[in-house]
């Protein structure tokens, strides 16, 4: 059972209290952390665009045949195994933009003015309680204690994971996983696969009649093709592998790590004076 007793307890929780509820109505470390959510999003939404570009492109290449004598031949098929990476990747991003998107309604609950209005009048109630006494009331303020709890933990310990995801980003992550330096580095692909695609469309629309006969039996052009696309996408799969490890890290890894704490410490929280 929890005791507040002691009169220097009950100065402490006062004091705390007031500490408290003058931090949930300064808004300046709140807005920076909201702050640092939006732009998060606005990243991943950019890195998102590119992998659908880059997605676009691949289809775009893969629909571009050649025919050689007795047979034909899809040069994009080179561009399978990076195509079915980058959908994962879009798959991964579309999960990374929705975490941060409840990250960010969170947020907004937690420094509304109705929640800080709440949190204020719990303190408030519960630093009452400390000096006037009920009949039987034991248990109602042990659980009103255990909300407060609760509601203080919610109310600074969100805005403080963006500034966790910040710190962990720029102090262990940013050094070998850039964001924007891979995001470069896709869009970099994306428009190299697109120039060797409209080359091989505008050379096709433009050769003779009698320079396609002579394509159609000579296999070095189809080798100059293929090994344009290879270096077009040469280690983009790398990029797109390193943007996927950073953004599961960032986005999910991290809020799945907060939201086991806050289960044990709820649960813990509710487990005070049992037994």
């Amino acid at each position: 059972m929890i005791s507040f007793s002691k009169d220097w307890n009950k100065i402490v929780i006062v004091v705390f209290s007031i500490a408290i509820i003058i931090l949930a109505f300064t808004f300046a470390v709140d807005m920076k952390a909201k702050e640092l959510i939006d732009e998060s999003l606005a990243q991943a939404i950019i890195v998102f665009g590119s992998a659908k570009a880059l997605n676009a492109v691949i289809s775009l290449a893969q629909g571009t045949e050649v025919n050689l004598p007795f047979f034909t031949v899809a040069i994009g098929e080179i561009l399978d195994p990076i195509n079915d990476l980058v959908e994962q990747f879009s798959l991964v991003m579309l999960a990374s933009m929705t975490s941060l998107g409840i990250q960010k309604i969170l947020m907004g609950v937690v420094i509304s003015k109705l929640y800080n209005i709440i949190l204020a009048i719990s303190l408030v109630v519960l630093n009452i309680w400390l000096f006037f006494r009920f009949k039987k009331d034991e248990r109602a303020r042990s659980l009103f204690f255990k909300i407060t709890i609760v509601l203080i933990f919610l109310r600074f310990a969100i805005p403080l994971m963006g500034f966790v995801n910040e710190l962990a980003y720029d102090n262990f992550v940013k050094p070998q996983y850039n964001i924007e330096r891979l995001n470069q580095h896709i869009i970099k692909t994306k428009d190299e696969i697109s120039r060797v695609t409209n080359e091989t469309i505008a050379q096709k629309e433009e050769s003779s009649f009698f320079d396609k006969v002579v394509e159609k039996f000579d296999s070095n052009y189809y080798d100059k093709k293929i090994e344009e696309y290879k270096n077009a996408a040469e280690n983009s799969s790398e990029y797109v592998v390193d943007l996927i490890t950073v953004f599961i890290f960032q986005t999910m890894l991290l809020p799945l790590a907060f939201l086991f704490l806050l289960y044990y410490f709820i649960k813990e929280i509710f487990n005070i004076g049992k037994g």
